[in-house]
């Protein structure tokens, strides 16, 4: 495995080299398929701005709605404590706001109703739906205040790429959000389980592989692929198949390709096969894979935390089965592995209300505090020093799987930074389900979605 330093210098080469495509890092893949925004353009750090005449002189009460669930909101919760704390005159209250697609729906109720909330976590699609009804506030000032702002120091410490993707083109390239919590689609597998089906336990290079060490576990009675449908892993699909959901121009959905209709395709006949199956709830693939019932899941790695800890037996402390992860099976010439993360956006309020938010937000993204909450959840850290710190390192040597996922980087691939993608991920999601419940076949299942996302492009 490589050193830290390493992987260090490997992130830095990925910042530079898609600072300017305003995604994730694509130095051996396609090109990301929307047209991305330019390199963060914003003034010089500390250039001062409006923000600075603003001031916090009595307690302010900023909203907070957040995703996160299990540990990870039990450990968001204790830095909303932390930096209450150390900020008197400002009280974060957060609330869970569902998942991304519940989330979503209540902010666009909140934006009706004029009750949104103070700050909120949004994939950037989704800040683009908030931006374009003039809700959100630009975080370009705050960036840019002598007295709040960031010095040149943490410009050039913030990885671009993060910087770049929350930039909505749309809006005069202002930085709309800033994303927190940057990670990527990822393999799941089991090492002992694929050992004892008569393989070699390293992990399948090609869908040929995948398939075939499926339905090895199926001719014992057991199972390959726990499925969780998810508009991710069918962009990952496409992907390592050297197809894209929309066009290059990013202009038309790409839904019934003979890629996505051979990976859709592919699907169903391990289903049909009895090699994979549907989950029947929420993390049941997790559930299912750490039970030993399964070798193979799809799933972020900000999972990687919950994997090991239900993989634990309680007893001795050790995992129960070898495991890791890597990138999805490919017919590229190599991996490619879907990279998101949600960011957190500010709405329009009060001066005194916004500038505590931006406090809130700068805060959790300076070194120590993205370095613990990459250690704790599994997201990539979004500074370059926080890799460097005891905590990550610390993380790395205990869970070498989240070290691991370090070096997937270089084949990363951002989805579509539109705001119709949010429409189109759902029906993604009923196309799979329409052909995993036997309803349609790929085909038309695949027809259907892109008949149905061209008109959602055409209404952004």
């Amino acid at each position: 495995m490589k050193r830290v330093s390493t992987i260090v210098a490997l992130l830095v080469i990925v910042s530079m080299v898609i600072g300017a495509c305003g995604a994730t890092p694509t130095p051996t893949v396609a090109p990301a398929p929307t047209k991305a925004p330019a390199a963060p353009t914003a003034t010089p750090a500390a250039a001062g701005t409006a923000v600075d005449k603003v001031t916090i002189d009595k307690p302010v009460e900023v909203v907070f709605w957040h995703t996160s669930t299990q540990t990870q909101e039990q450990n968001l919760l204790k830095m909303v404590d932390e930096f209450n704390a150390k900020n008197p005159n400002i009280k974060v209250k957060p609330e869970f706001g569902g998942s991304y697609s519940d989330i979503r729906k209540k902010i666009l109720a909140a934006i009706t109703a004029g009750t949104t909330p103070d700050i909120a976590v949004a994939y950037t699609n989704q800040v683009a739906e908030y931006a374009n009804a003039g809700k959100i506030v630009a975080l370009d000032d705050y960036i840019n205040s002598v007295k709040y702002g960031l010095s040149k120091a943490d410009l050039d410490d913030l990885y671009a790429a993060y910087l770049a993707v929350d930039r909505n083109p749309t809006q005069g390239n202002k930085l709309m959000s800033l994303r927190t919590s940057p990670s990527m689609e990822v393999m799941f597998y089991n090492i002992d389980m694929l050992k004892s089906l008569g393989f070699d336990g390293n992990p399948p290079q090609t869908w040929d592989d995948f398939a075939k060490m499926c339905k090895a576990a199926g001719a014992k009675g057991l199972k390959g692929y726990a499925l969780s449908i998810s508009a991710s892993t069918f962009a990952g699909w496409l992907f390592t198949r050297g197809a894209d959901v929309i066009s290059a121009d990013g202009k038309k959905p790409t839904l019934n390709s003979k890629e996505a209709v051979d990976a859709m395709t592919f699907l169903k006949d391990l289903i049909d096969n009895g090699c994979a199956y549907q989950i029947a709830e929420r993390y049941g693939d997790q559930t299912d894979f750490a039970n030993g019932k399964v070798i193979f899941t799809f799933g972020s790695t900000a999972g990687l935390p919950y994997y090991r800890d239900a993989i634990q037996d309680k007893t001795t402390n050790k995992q129960k089965f070898e495991w890791s992860i890597a990138p999805f099976p490919h017919t590229t010439k190599d991996p490619v592995v879907d990279m998101y993360g949600p960011s957190w956006t500010i709405f329009k309020s009060t001066p005194e209300k916004q500038l505590a938010a931006w406090l809130f937000l700068k805060w959790f993204t300076e070194t120590d505090q993205t370095a613990k909450w990459s250690a704790m959840t599994g997201y990539f850290p979004m500074r370059k020093s926080a890799a460097q710190s005891d905590v990550v390192q610390k993380q790395m040597a205990d869970l070498p799987v989240y070290k691991k996922a370090f070096d997937f980087l270089p084949y990363a691939k951002s989805e579509p930074n539109i705001s119709s993608w949010e429409a189109i991920r759902n029906i993604i999601t009923d196309a799979i389900t329409a052909v995993v419940t036997g309803k349609m076949t790929p085909q038309a299942a695949l027809d259907d979605a892109q008949k149905k996302a061209e008109s959602a492009m055409a209404g952004q």
